[in-house]
């Protein structure tokens, strides 16, 4: 049994030696080094072969780290000194890595030789130049910006703008710049609600109507108006044109149906002479009996409905396109009822019966009141479209 546990104890360090080394054949040094500074960190018995491994990962990586650092720096373009950065950031990991487990010394006296690079000036360089790539960026893409009015560029040199902010937390303009970028890059749509219904409506429940919030719509680069600013030229207006608006009549309707309701109970099962029978353990035997009860119900429902419909427009100023259009529809409900017991027990109705037992004949709502239910419910409606279409 010994001996078995000793063969897969030696299995499963060759198999993980020869991860290592295929790791390394592909030349993913960093993840052999983390491998292996897992397998010895702690370790008093460090295996030479591991500790070459870890010193040959090591140097690998360093050398293709510290060419790919010199020919990005000979190319002398720019936009490279934030990939030099990341590079700087990845030797300063590893070194640090390495670092937390020198002297590294095997069991049998073998000592590891690392080779650290001096970064920290060289990072502090390339952390500057980064930082100036992204700032000339976002002024060049904001003054093309200015210039032309593409809002994709403002919102590209919002974006280079916060890179500086991993980098440094103040620099040069970069917050003031940050704001002229916002508001350039800034989507302006005019939302309205327009009646052409051709209806007489009175001025207060008009004004209700036509009445938007926009909660939940504006974004970082979106905002939306429900009155006109004059202070911003608008890229696009969302219209909701209203033209249907029509009010069923007042109605009552009556019907008489049977209410049923089936209540099952346990009950004791008797002997002739009216005792509880029991089981062979003493225990009273009971069955289940559903018993049946009818009650005969005189129901009358109350039903008045209006009905709304609109043509939304989404447009785009500059182009005057209508970029999306859609006929939309709702209708707002009002239904009440209530009943009366003509033959049965109340007692036993089911609940639907007794709570419209309950109910009681109300004022019909006006004209007005259905008229705004239906047009919030269209409202809704638009809200949820804008979110889709345009955030």
């Amino acid at each position: 049994m010994k001996n078995l546990c000793y063969y897969f104890m030696a299995l499963i360090v060759l198999t993980s030696c020869a991860n290592v080394d295929k790791m390394i054949d592909r030349g993913q040094y960093d993840q052999a080094i983390d491998k292996l500074v897992n397998k010895l960190a702690g370790k008093k018995n460090k295996k030479k072969e591991e500790v070459i491994a870890l010193e040959y990962a090591f140097k690998k990586a360093q050398d293709r780290d510290l060419r790919t650092e010199k020919s990005l720096r000979d190319e002398n373009i720019p936009e490279n000194w934030t990939k030099v950065y990341n590079i700087h950031n990845q030797i300063t990991y590893r070194q640090n890595k390495i670092e937390g487990l020198l002297p590294l010394e095997t069991q049998d006296g073998y000592q590891a030789t690392f080779n650290f690079v001096n970064i920290d000036e060289l990072k502090k360089e390339s952390k500057r130049n980064s930082a100036d790539y992204y700032y000339q960026s976002a002024l060049s893409l904001l003054e093309e910006s200015r210039r032309s009015g593409d809002k994709n560029a403002a919102r590209e040199a919002y974006n280079y703008l916060n890179k500086i902010d991993a980098l440094f937390s103040q620099y040069k303009e970069k917050e003031q710049l940050k704001k002229d970028a916002l508001q350039l890059s800034m989507e302006n749509y005019l939302v309205k609600i327009n009646n052409q219904t051709n209806q007489i409506i009175p001025a207060d429940v008009e004004a209700e109507l036509l009445k938007w919030s926009v909660d939940g719509l504006n974004s970082k680069f979106k905002n939306f108006d429900v009155k006109t600013n004059p202070a911003l030229n608008y890229d696009h207006y969302i219209l909701l044109n209203l033209n249907q608006m029509e009010f069923s009549p007042e109605r009552e309707k009556t019907r008489i149906y049977d209410d049923v309701n089936e209540i099952t109970k346990e009950e004791v099962v008797k002997d002739r002479n009216d005792k509880p029978r029991r089981d062979s353990l003493g225990k009273e035997i009971k069955v289940k009996v559903v018993t049946r009860y009818v009650a005969t119900i005189e129901e009358i429902s109350q039903i008045k409905s209006a009905l709304v419909g609109g043509r939304l427009e989404f447009i785009n100023v500059r182009s005057s396109d209508i970029e999306y259009t859609k006929n939309l529809q709702v209708e707002a409900v009002f239904e009440n009822k209530m009943a009366r017991l003509i033959k049965g027990d109340r007692s036993y109705v089911t609940d639907e019966c007794e709570r419209i037992l309950k109910g009681r004949l109300v004022p019909f709502p006006s004209n007005e009141r259905l008229l705004v239910d239906a047009v919030e419910k269209l409202k809704n409606q638009v809200k949820n479209i804008i979110k889709d279409k345009v955030n």
